[in-house]
């Protein structure tokens, strides 16, 4: 068996009565130090494990509590060397740190630093070094004039203990932590501790148990989405929830996931997809969402045809009121079609799918890779060219796709290349649906126009399909005024 302290293999504790007993007082003694606070959440016996001595010893059967997947096998876990142990290692030490909030889980550089105020603050996270895990210590060290400096130092682990590359070694990152609180380090010139402060881990993150992962409903290069439920406090909230693939998890991709789940978490419409937060202490890395009762908008259209015109001309003011937001939060979508549409209980329409999203007004792209053409505007089709005016030609699209109930893609039967030598040099590209309302074929070329000079933004469309509605930008601009 293995120490959980040291992970290094010892003598198997005997279960006799009296051993069981004692390994009772030693759990319930074990105090963590006044510095390393544990969160309030309920002490868990992998929690115990983890301030326990380091004579005690993890037996078989409480591995196997510790093993989330089920397809881990314990018997050839507990067989390796330590320095073999790999993902299942670093679940298990992350799973005893959990109690502590100054561990993040995994979280990039830069997503650290924007939590790290003071000298001294610190966190440990966990990350990709070589496509394999590895502990992070990242700590704000100093203030350089108006650029704050955070050493990000990675905790080895060798021969049954962790360290940073200094002479300091010890059996556990815990006790690695309470050493640097009491004592400097050559990675800081500032007086006194090295480590003052753990940063807490954000209201948003969440924790791999009080998370259910039901059946699978969708799927994609990243991993798969199942329908699930949240425990928050004593209230369970039905969510939908995004799994990544652990075995196409690259530094890349983590990024990019995380990308996405923390773009979503500064949204806050009724026609925008609602994220509960993010999962990262533990594989699968998991984004929690709101679950869309009302499914997907072309699957709605395939199980109610035909749809109501009235119902299609709601999608399409959906569609409008959230890409308007998304713009007063300078977010290019990117990725905008039928296909990213969900709906809620009421058969509102939702905006979902922000892998491809960006922050800002526009940014290019030097080359084009896996990209949905039929969606995509002249000026990204010929300069990889992207702005708030090539969604609103993506919204074009989406409103050709609603007004034909989700039938058919843009430019049936034509491949991309041929859509795209469309695109580039037919006005308009492509024909209005039979029996579209005026004023929307109207806002439909409009969309459409080739000159992006032409073509209206997401504010201009806004107040053509609902003028007598306030658009989001323009509450923005009265709260900044008053």
């Amino acid at each position: 068996v293995l120490d959980h302290t040291t992970m290094a293999p010892v003598k198997r504790f005997q279960a006799s009565k009296e051993n069981r007993t004692t390994r009772r007082k030693l759990a319930s003694t074990a105090e963590p130090t006044s510095r390393c606070k544990p969160s309030n959440t309920r002490t868990t016996k992998t929690a115990m494990l983890a301030t326990t001595a380091p004579t005690m010893a993890v037996t078989k059967t409480e591995m196997s509590k510790l093993l989330f997947e089920k397809n881990v096998n314990e018997e050839e876990l507990l067989s390796k060397p330590p320095d073999m142990l790999t993902e299942d290692f670093y679940n298990i030490v992350g799973r005893a740190m959990r109690m502590f909030e100054w561990y993040h889980g995994y979280m990039s550089r830069e997503g650290c630093e924007e939590y790290m105020k003071e000298v001294g603050d610190f966190l440990v996270r966990r990350t990709l070094i070589d496509g394999k895990p590895n502990y992070i210590m990242s700590v704000f060290v100093c203030k350089e004039g108006d650029k704050p400096k955070t050493a990000h130092i990675r905790i080895d682990y060798k021969s049954g203990t962790w360290n940073i590359n200094e002479n300091m070694k010890k059996a556990s990152i815990t006790q690695l932590i309470k050493h640097y609180q009491d004592n400097s380090s050559k990675y800081s010139d500032a007086a006194g501790p090295f480590l003052k402060k753990g940063v807490s881990r954000p209201a948003f993150y969440l924790l791999h148990e009080n998370i259910h992962i039901g059946k699978q409903i969708g799927s994609g290069a990243f991993g798969t989405v199942h329908v699930g439920q949240l425990k928050k406090g004593t209230e369970i909230v039905e969510v939908a929830v995004k799994k990544m693939k652990s075995e196409k998890a690259d530094k890349k991709k983590l990024q990019e996931f995380f990308k996405e789940g923390r773009l979503m978490l500064r949204f806050n419409h009724p026609n925008i997809v609602r994220v509960y937060g993010v999962a990262p202490g533990d594989t699968p890395i998991l984004i929690v969402l709101e679950f869309a009762k009302g499914g997907s908008l072309k699957s709605y259209c395939k199980n109610n045809d035909p749809v109501p015109c009235a119902q299609l001309d709601n999608f399409a003011k959906d569609a409008c009121r959230g890409m308007n937001y998304l713009q007063s939060m300078k977010v290019i979508h990117r990725d905008l079609a039928a296909r990213n549409c969900l709906l809620g209980p009421n058969a509102e329409l939702k905006i979902s799918d922000f892998g491809l999203s960006h922050r800002g007004d526009s940014f290019q792209l030097d080359k084009l890779k896996s990209v949905p053409v039929k969606w995509l505007s002249p000026e990204t089709l010929s300069k990889g060219k992207f702005s708030h005016k090539t969604d609103v030609w993506s919204y074009g699209m989406l409103l050709w796709e609603i007004y034909m109930r989700c039938k058919e893609d843009p430019f049936p039967k034509k491949n991309n290349a041929e859509a795209m030598e469309l695109i580039l040099n037919k006005k308009p590209p492509i024909d209005a649906p039979p029996n579209m309302p005026e004023k929307i074929k109207e806002t439909m070329m409009w969309c459409l126009s080739h000159d992006d000079t032409e073509r209206p933004d997401f504010e201009g469309v806004f107040k053509k399909l609902l003028p007598d509605e306030t658009s989001p930008l323009m509450n923005q601009l009265k709260n900044d005024l008053f």
